[in-house]
């Protein structure tokens, strides 16, 4: 069973593997910490992971007041300053995947000085997203995201016309469709997103904190990925070339495999 840290808010987490490296992991949207399971054949005998699960997913406490009071990025900051702190580790590796990528960078940005090298997996937050920072931060906005969770009929009919106007690909359009099939997955989709609107790193700070602190950044992205595509990597790449390496696999979205172990054991030397 996982184990939880308190530090202001509450969170469980996972323990993987036993080498000296200290890795904070954050999965993707809908998932659990569990995912990072599958890299302990390959990491464990140099790092030890402690993969979390996010607010409001698997064993962590739900939040629902955070949809109107959102978490903000220093309070992110100083939970996992807390957490490094519990383990007597002065600097601590990130590896954040999808929506655990925009904490991850968002950390970068907040407490760069606590982050020894991140790996950013097909993460969030490589991309402005007005539309969203919109919707989010107004009251009306915020009524839309709740009227959603119980009538998406609207939403999704609006999805079925950008994709036959080719608007939405196809992948795009599944992974949308299927991440609102179901009422529970909607209320995540209004919790998470709204919970975590302020989590928007700044890209430039970024790469001016890992310039200052010397911190190399490893992207990974899946060749077929239409959610999150390689060329997203440009966005930080440009600021900060030599310290960002991009790696591909020959996958789309999903990357938490057996196959991406060793390439994160390779760039960690």
């Amino acid at each position: 069973m996982p184990s939880h840290f308190t530090h202001g808010p509450t969170l469980a987490y996972r323990t993987y593997g036993h080498g000296p490296l200290p890795v904070l992991a954050f999965h993707g949207f809908g998932r659990t910490g569990e995912d990072f399971h599958v890299l302990e054949k390959a990491l464990g005998a140099r790092c030890t992971l402690y993969a979390f699960d996010l607010h409001f997913h698997g064993h962590s406490p739900a939040y629902p007041q955070r949809a109107e009071a959102p978490f903000t990025p220093q309070e992110l900051a100083a939970f996992f300053s807390a957490f490094a702190d519990d383990l007597k580790a002065p600097r601590v590796t990130l590896l954040g995947y999808s929506l655990g990528g925009r904490i991850a960078l968002s950390l970068m940005e907040q407490v760069p000085a606590r982050v020894e090298r991140a790996f950013l997996v097909a993460p969030d937050g490589l991309k402005a997203r007005p539309w969203y920072r919109g919707l989010a931060a107004s009251a009306p906005g915020r009524w839309a995201y709740r009227r959603f969770v119980d009538h998406p009929g609207r939403v999704h009919a609006l999805m079925d016309l950008l994709h036959a106007a080719r608007l939405l690909n196809d992948r795009m359009h599944r992974f949308l469709k299927g991440q609102t099939d179901s009422r529970a997955k909607r209320q995540l989709v209004h919790d998470v997103w709204l919970s975590y609107r302020l989590i928007e790193p700044h890209l430039a700070r970024v790469a001016a904190n890992a310039r200052q602190h010397q911190i190399p950044l490893h992207l990974v992205f899946g060749r077929f990925d239409r959610v999150i595509p390689t060329q997203l990597a440009k966005a930080l790449q440009r600021h900060a070339p030599e310290l960002v390496t991009v790696d591909e696999l020959e996958a789309g979205h999903v990357l938490l495999t057996p196959a991406l172990g060793p390439m994160l054991g390779a760039r960690m030397g």
